[in-house]
């Protein structure tokens, strides 16, 4: 089969038919640049989902219902001035610009849709494997500096001398695993598309790690968790609290932000998408 080319789309989709599905998933376990290029597919996918149509207000509505029966009143002279050409132009640019900045602070506090419940157990159960030091084997090995271009944060150290060993990408469940060891302790970072299920975290207590608000599993091993532009990370790992939070303050956090932040997130979000 020859690239997915035109149809990755539809594959993500799954508006393919059920032979060239088939097919596509064939060619995928062999072709690097159709499966970066399906996940790029799915990652642009998720995040546009984070936009969404608002809602009109009652009074907005009740207003044009009553529009029909209001007679037309008389215009005065400064209203005609204002309707001229260059003034309504001036308007209609200050009006659209006032129409992307607001769209600018939705998208930039939105976030992903989709809601994930991280497989914390498998996840543990994983840490215990016997390639403890390696992704299991239900990943497809990938090379680190691929994911950190495809915008999957994949640093080489964690934590100051954990280095990192291997990384997997589970095209299944749409998640990525990097395994980080320093011959003693080790860590397993997973980052997967979405936003926290709530329900999923039982068990879990809302804590603060350094300056970094996460829900954590404490136990053997430790599991903690988060959320962040549409990305949910967790770690799990054996390393001390004051370790793990050092590896949760190099990964990207949660954070609160002010309107200013907010519409500059969002612009940079409209941008990238744009450029996609």
């Amino acid at each position: 089969m020859s690239h997915l080319g035109a149809d990755t789309a539809a594959y993500v989709d799954g508006q393919l038919s059920e032979s060239a599905m088939r097919a596509a998933d064939a060619h995928l376990r062999v072709c690097e640049e159709c499966e970066r290029d399906v996940r790029q597919q799915r990652l642009l996918k998720s995040r546009m989902s984070t936009v969404s149509a608002p809602e009109p207000t009652s009074d907005l509505i009740d207003t044009l219902t009553r529009l029909q029966a209001v007679p037309p009143a008389s215009v005065p002279w400064w209203v005609r001035l204002q309707r001229a050409a260059p003034v309504t132009i001036g308007l209609a640019l200050v009006g659209a610009s006032l129409a992307v900045v607001a769209v600018a602070y939705v998208v930039g506090g939105s976030e992903h849709s989709d809601q994930v419940r991280p497989s914390f157990d498998s996840y543990a159960a994983e840490f215990f494997g016997a390639t403890a030091t390696a992704v299991a084997a239900s990943y497809t090995v990938v090379a680190p500096e691929r994911l950190d271009s495809e915008g999957w944060p994949c640093h080489e150290r964690l934590a100051g001398n954990l280095e990192r060993v291997s990384a997997g990408y589970d095209r299944t469940d749409d998640v990525v695993a990097v395994a980080y060891t320093d011959g003693t302790s080790r860590l397993r970072l997973y980052e997967q598309p979405g936003r926290l299920d709530p329900s999923a975290l039982r068990g879990f207590a809302r804590v603060r790690l350094g300056q970094v608000i996460v829900w954590l599993r404490t136990g053997s091993p430790t599991v903690a968790t988060w959320d962040r532009d549409g990305i949910v990370y967790t770690i799990v790992t054996d390393v001390d609290d004051v370790r793990l939070a050092r590896a949760v303050a190099e990964l990207p956090e949660a954070e609160e932000q002010n309107p200013l932040q907010r519409v500059g997130a969002g612009l940079d979000r409209m941008t990238a998408w744009a450029a996609a």
